[in-house]
């Protein structure tokens, strides 16, 4: 199943509304998962975007693609992250040293 039968699915689910959220990556693993990230069309401005990252199951059996996890998040949101995994690096307004 390619990228955009995964996003076609997870619409017509109703899962994720493409009228809402835009997709800006997909990226398909080996053990049959996928990580999509979408951008909000409509809460958030262009210097601060809302995200909605998808960690799915793709059942290729069965046609089919389920929703294993969802996180909806910030920038702000993601340099705290990285700060507290990483605590070594110093992340400036996004840039990391």
């Amino acid at each position: 199943m390619d990228a955009r039968e995964v996003i076609r699915i997870l619409h017509d689910k109703g899962e994720v509304s493409l009228d809402t959220w835009k997709v800006i990556s997909v990226k398909k693993n080996d053990d049959g998962t996928a990580d999509i990230l979408y951008r909000n069309r409509h809460v958030g401005s262009d210097d601060d975007p809302v995200y909605l990252w998808i960690y799915a199951n793709i059942v290729e059996e069965d046609w089919d693609v389920r929703v294993l996890e969802r996180i909806t998040f910030k920038r702000d949101d993601l340099l705290w992250l990285i700060r507290q995994v990483f605590p070594k690096v110093k992340v400036y307004k996004g840039v990391t040293k």
